[in-house]
């Protein structure tokens, strides 16, 4: 009986273990941080993508006759100085603010990213060279530089979304840099070199993975941060052109009428809060589930 019961035991299948995907949407479910600005991204993406069918009206083109009107049946956020409805303005308006931002943390990404790689794994003066040159850039204020860049090269989403992007570029170059410090000297890492594997095999099999956690909680929180820089440029005239909808230019538009008309103002104001605050909370959520030490200090 008891080989009998030995041999079902070693016959019997091994109890499955949670994949590192399951445990990573366990850990996100029971984050509150991450569920909420999770949710108020994810609003903001269906916002941004069904503009079309939820704006009530066309965002470019108002009545006159109905210019500063309050909120109410007809305009449920009211209407702007020259009669066109604040809320269509403001639906179509999230396109550029978060398309804008992603814009600028994709392009960090693709420079910083590698760069980072390639200067902490060569090391040597190469890494002294773009460490100094980063923190050059860093001495200035991003969004200083960015009004130089765009007023060199005239105003436009692209032009200052490219602008923020090379901008942001230290700040995700210095977190990849950071992480293939502590990789290149891994164990795992010199079996492998050891081992004769190349050094592409070495970066994008062991150092590439172990980056993309820190990057991608360091990306959530710059969406935040760029999409501030964004409707800065655009509260000055140097982002997004009017007509087109967009936060920072209803702003701008609303402080001309803040005092006869503080709806203006208000809607876009209260929008840019509500995104950068579920970016923020997104990106706290993601740095303790992906690094479930962090939450524990």
């Amino acid at each position: 009986m008891a080989v009998e019961a030995a041999q079902a035991g070693l016959n019997a299948p091994a109890e499955a273990t949670p994949s590192s995907w399951s445990m990573f949407f366990w850990r996100l479910r029971r984050n509150p941080k991450a569920m909420i600005g999770g949710g108020i991204v994810a609003m903001l993406l269906f916002v941004a993508v069904f503009a079309n069918l939820l704006a009530p009206k066309d965002p470019t083109i108002g009545e006159l006759s109905d210019s500063l009107a309050p909120p109410g049946q007809s305009y449920l956020l009211g209407a702007d100085k020259s009669g066109r409805d604040v809320l269509s303005r403001l639906i179509f308006g999230t396109r550029s603010a978060v398309g804008g931002a992603l814009l600028v943390v994709l392009i960090s990404e693709l420079i910083g990213v590698p760069l980072g790689i390639w200067a902490a794994y060569r090391g040597g003066v190469l890494d002294e060279a773009v460490t100094r040159f980063w923190d050059m850039l860093l001495a200035f204020p991003p969004l200083l530089l960015a009004f130089a860049v765009v007023a060199a090269f005239g105003p436009g989403l692209f032009k200052s979304a490219l602008a923020l992007g090379i901008l942001y570029v230290p700040f995700t170059a210095r977190v990849a840099r950071s992480v293939t410090l502590v990789q290149k000297e891994m164990t795992y890492t010199e079996a492998a070199r050891a081992m004769g594997y190349g050094h592409g095999r070495i970066v994008f099999r062991h150092i590439l993975p172990n980056c993309l956690s820190p990057v991608i909680v360091v990306s959530s929180l710059d969406i935040a941060y760029a999409m501030l820089d964004l409707a800065a440029l655009s509260f000055l005239g140097l982002g997004v052109q009017p007509p087109l909808p967009d936060w920072g230019t209803m702003l701008a538009e609303g402080q001309q009428v803040l005092l006869t008309a503080p709806h203006v103002a208000l809607s876009s104001g209260l929008a840019i809060v509500l995104a950068v605050l579920g970016f923020n909370l997104l990106g706290d959520g993601l740095r303790d589930v992906l690094d479930p030490r962090q939450g524990q200090r």
